[in-house]
């Protein structure tokens, strides 16, 4: 399969189904962890902007967060990787054994499966292909949204996206960008979702991209656009409609951005829900990042330096 088509097939993901084996050892629980790495963290980063009154922990890291042993005790953990190979979350999900905590697996393959299967832990086989996980937060949502119980039929809806229909956008805002370093800011509710742009552009078009949101960045980020710094830089402002004091900022610090020869691009968020409106900007991103790999001449799949990285360790 292509990146293209994969792109094509992300809103088709959104009618997967899945099946949770030994649904029953699931524990009732209080608090949400989410142990995942790279793209296999996404999903939960996207359920935190969309339900941020489930206040979920996204731990990207060995092991488990260092919280007490009676938070940790109240929590659903959920070890989230798609190849199942990952070394943090496999590290995260031992020492929840260990600690005989409430356990799910969420993975296509790996170690993460095996363990699951000799421990009967709980878990959600994801349908396997050659996409990169990035490219497969349809999947990763619908098994994580399955596992923790809630109404997935606003994720559902996300079917109904006209992939193609973006991808003429997604061409502009790369030769936008052209050879300059993407700056992406978001509002601090869709903080993740400048992450989420940032990981594809770097993996996608190999390429050095960054994020932060506003308001915080007019406390401290905009002093330091002055002068000779201000060149070789493009910033894309994703822009909701969540907040009115928000998009006044974004207004006034794109022109003060402006003003140092800084190119400004804004970006608006579109949907008919808040899900809708991240899976859109979401699949924006990729064909963004594909346009940049082909004039950047490399292969969208493949991800050689963190492959050859993880060989190392």
């Amino acid at each position: 399969m292509t990146y293209e088509e994969g792109i094509l097939g992300i809103p088709k993901q959104f009618e997967y189904q899945p099946e949770i084996v030994n649904n029953e050892k699931i524990r009732p629980f209080q608090k949400i962890i989410i142990l995942g790495m790279g793209g296999s963290r996404l999903a939960g980063d996207i359920l935190n902007m969309y339900r941020p009154d489930l206040d979920i922990y996204v731990h990207s890291d060995y092991d488990l967060p260092i919280l007490s042993l009676e938070a940790l005790s109240s929590a659903l953990i959920i070890a989230n990787s798609y190849s199942g190979n990952t070394a943090e979350v496999i590290s995260g999900a031992k020492m929840a054994l260990e600690k005989s905590l409430n356990l799910a697996v969420v993975c296509a393959g790996g170690e993460l499966l095996n363990l699951a299967d000799q421990k009967q832990i709980p878990h959600v086989l994801l349908p396997h292909t050659d996409l990169p996980p990035r490219m497969m937060v349809g999947h990763d949502l619908m098994a994580i949204t399955k596992i923790l119980g809630l109404d997935a039929n606003d994720f559902k809806a996300c079917g109904a996206i006209d992939a193609n229909n973006l991808k003429s956008v997604g061409t502009q805002t790369a030769r936008q960008i052209g050879s300059a370093i993407p700056l992406i800011y978001t509002s601090e509710r869709l903080n993740e979702l400048g992450y989420v742009w940032k990981v594809i552009l770097n993996e996608t078009a190999k390429m050095p991209a960054f994020n932060n949101r506003f308001p915080e960045a007019d406390h401290n980020e905009i002093a330091g656009f002055q002068g000779d710094w201000a060149s070789g830089f493009h910033c894309i402002f994703l822009r909701d409609e969540l907040s009115a004091h928000i998009g006044q900022r974004m207004d006034l610090t794109a022109n003060l951005f402006r003003e140092h020869d800084i190119l400004v691009a804004t970006v608006p968020l579109e949907g008919l829900s808040l899900i809708q409106q991240i899976i859109n900007s979401i699949i924006l991103a990729h064909w963004t990042a594909l346009e940049l790999a082909g004039t950047n001449n490399v292969d969208p799949m493949s991800v050689v330096e963190i492959e050859n990285f993880k060989k190392q360790l």
